[in-house]
C-alpha cells in the first residue's frame, strides 16, 4: 500500500511538471496548430528530465513497455495472483519499426513467433504461471541474444529464482 502511494504521488508530480514546462514554453504567437504541437514537442523535451540521445524507435519503446509488463507479471505472480491475459495484451513488438532495420530477416520472425507462443502458454497455465513466465523469459533472452544484446543485463534479472 505504501508502494502505491508513493507511485501516485510521483506520477503526480511529474504530471505537474510536465505540464509546467508545456506551460512556461509555448509559443503565444504560433496561431497554426502545427507550430503549437511543436513548440509543446519542444518543450517537453527540454523540460524533460531524461533525455534519450537514442531517439528510439517504436520497436525499441515497445520493448521497453513489454520489460514494464514482465516486472508486473512477475510481482504479481510472488503474490500468488493469477495472470490476466486483459491486463497483459501481447504486443506486436515484430510489427513495429526496429532501430536496425537488418534485424527483420526470417531467424528473427521465427523467435518473434516463439516468444508469442511462450507468451501465450504462459496465459493457459494458471497453476503453473512461475514455470511458464520463466520460459517466456527465456525465450525474451535467445532473442537478444542474437538481436540487440544491449538489454540483457535487465532482461536476465526478470525470471523468478527457484528458491
Amino acid at each position: 500500500m505504501k508502494k502505491l502511494a508513493t507511485l501516485l504521488a510521483l506520477l503526480l508530480m511529474l504530471g505537474i511538471f510536465i505540464q509546467a514546462c508545456s506551460n512556461n514554453s509555448s509559443d503565444p504567437n504560433a496561431t497554426a496548430l502545427a507550430k503549437e504541437s511543436e513548440a509543446k514537442a519542444d518543450s517537453l523535451k527540454a523540460c524533460s528530465p531524461i533525455m534519450d540521445p537514442n531517439n528510439p524507435k517504436p520497436m525499441a519503446l515497445m520493448m521497453r513497455q513489454m520489460a514494464a509488463s514482465a516486472d508486473s507479471m512477475k510481482a504479481r505472480i510472488l503474490r500468488g495472483e493469477t495472470l490476466d491475459s486483459l491486463k497483459h495484451p501481447f504486443i506486436r513488438f515484430y510489427a513495429a519499426e526496429p532501430t536496425d532495420p537488418n534485424v527483420l530477416e526470417a531467424n528473427f520472425f521465427e523467435k518473434a513467433r516463439l516468444f508469442q507462443a511462450a507468451y501465450k502458454e504462459l496465459f493457459n497455465h494458471p497453476k503453473e504461471q512461475k514455470k511458464y513466465y520463466n520460459l517466456t523469459i527465456e525465450a525474451c533472452v535467445n532473442c537478444h541474444k542474437d538481436y540487440c544484446s544491449g538489454p540483457l543485463k535487465r532482461i536476465r534479472k526478470l525470471p523468478i529464482s527457484e528458491l
